[in-house]
């Protein structure tokens, strides 16, 4: 035996001779078959191959030190911008008042077209006739001065020196500021005008909230407290809209529950209350530009809501305005991307085509082996 004969007998696809060899018609079908098979599994396999697989896992969330940032765009749509402030409160008792940093205003009419231009909520819109009386002009704050407000240029100036003396305002028009900056008017026309409030907040990552509410808020002994004075509860209509509420930056394809909403507020003077589940989220992708790994950190969350009445309408005890309380769940859900290595689509895609040619040689040899059973009996029938 020379050497190819003894290589020979290591040949595990042994050939038969052309003359044994029977080809039919079944055969041809099921081969057709098969291949079609083989080509539709190959593709849907290099399909998930290139594309890379989302994977979630749930961890403990350990990093408390970060800042929560609050994305929003908030309009009232019967309640001017003069008359709103903004105040964020958490559990561990750190509280800021009338918030206006990042903070911009936009005047609008109850469709929630603008009706003037952009502000940022420091920029006092009275600020322009103080400067018409110099730079030296100091209002008058009528009796309520302090060591730390020597002067009241301002109508709401005025109202935060009577707040801190615990003084009522009963009538706004006996104060020079205020009728320079015409708030009876602004009174009297509640609702025929909105406020569309957009910006960006950035608070302790614990739980706590933040509201929008018309008045003027102040701490009292480590209390935070609400001044509705002087305004017609009738008036506050506290339907709203919301475009955005975010907490974190967004990842491609999040969505936020609360983006888009529309409230419509029957009742006058209501306080409505959002109920926020945060879930701390991070999302790891690979960026081909870089060749490396981007990591964005946010938050889901799921809602409820609530409304409520007010002093100003009821006996309920309620503050009119828009409320957001936000918890955040103690893990963290993390979202990453992976790819199929090349050897794993190697893998499968020689597993498809072996399956494949296995499963349909055995359903060959079936279909052949049931026609010879018949033809053997129609011949024997046809014989006898």
């Amino acid at each position: 035996m020379g050497s190819n004969g003894f290589w020979c007998q290591f040949d595990a696809f042994a050939k038969p001779l052309k003359d044994f060899r029977v080809q039919t018609v079944s055969g041809a079908l099921v081969s057709i078959l098969s291949s079609v098979v083989i080509l539709f599994l190959f593709f849907s396999e290099l399909i998930a191959y290139t594309t890379p697989q989302a994977k979630q896992e749930i961890v403990v969330d350990i990093d408390r030190g970060r800042k929560l940032l609050i994305e929003l765009d908030v309009s009232y749509l019967f309640i001017p911008c003069t008359m709103l402030n903004l105040d964020t409160m958490d559990s561990t008792g750190e509280q800021k008042i009338d918030v206006n940093q990042q903070i911009y205003k936009t005047r609008i009419d109850s469709a929630g077209f603008p009706i003037g231009a952009t502000r940022r909520d420091d920029a006092n819109p009275s600020q322009g006739k103080v400067a018409t009386k110099g730079p030296d002009y100091c209002g008058s704050c009528y009796g309520a001065e302090s060591e730390t407000r020597k002067c009241c240029n301002t109508c709401k100036e005025i109202q935060l020196a009577y707040q801190e003396r615990h003084w009522v305002v009963k009538n706004l028009s006996v104060f020079e500021q205020c009728r320079e900056e015409q708030w009876d008017d602004t009174l009297a026309n509640l609702g025929s005008e909105g406020c569309r409030i957009q910006g960006s907040l950035e608070v302790n990552k614990v739980a706590g909230s933040f509201h929008i509410t018309p008045g003027n808020s102040y701490a009292a002994d480590q209390v935070h407290v609400h001044n509705l004075q002087g305004f017609d509860g009738q008036k506050l209509n506290m339907s709203h809209k919301i475009d955005k509420l975010a907490f974190g930056n967004m990842y491609p394809g999040q969505t936020n529950p609360l983006d888009g909403t529309t409230m419509n507020i029957v009742e006058p003077a209501q306080m409505v209350t959002y109920y926020m589940k945060l879930v701390p989220t991070m999302y790891v992708s690979y960026n081909t530009t870089t060749r490396s790994l981007s990591t964005v950190h946010t938050n889901q969350y799921s809602v409820t809501w609530h409304s409520k009445g007010s002093p100003l309408t009821s006996d309920s005890s309620g503050i009119p305005g828009l409320f957001f309380n936000y918890e955040l769940s103690p893990l963290l859900v993390k979202i990453s991307y992976e790819h199929k290595s090349f050897l794993h689509f190697l893998t499968n895609t020689c597993a498809i085509i072996g399956g494949v040619f296995t499963v349909a040689s055995l359903l060959d040899a079936f279909i052949y082996q049931s026609t010879c059973v018949v033809r053997n009996r129609l011949s024997t029938k046809h014989s006898s």
